[in-house]
């Protein structure tokens, strides 16, 4: 699985997470500076842990700030 492939995916899982549906999604910029709350979290782990079969743990969670995050912890679990 290419990096760009999970990179596209989650964006458009964060953009349907996000209460600022305009917000300029940045993959360095915190979720919650984009205006991510915490229902908008569980909405976007539960749609990682969908589309790619995973069970994340609440501390992979909590370790996930930002976009970069997110991609380097599914490019670990599916490659």
């Amino acid at each position: 699985m290419e990096r760009q492939e999970v990179a596209d995916k989650l964006t458009g899982f964060l953009r349907k997470a996000l209460a600022k549906k305009e917000a300029e999604i940045k993959p360095d910029v915190a979720m919650a500076d984009l205006g991510l709350n915490s229902s908008g979290r569980l909405e976007l782990f539960t749609m990682i842990e969908d589309e790619y079969d995973l069970m994340m743990d609440e501390d992979e969670q909590d370790a996930i700030i930002c976009l970069n995050d997110a991609i380097t912890y599914v490019m670990s679990k599916v490659s």
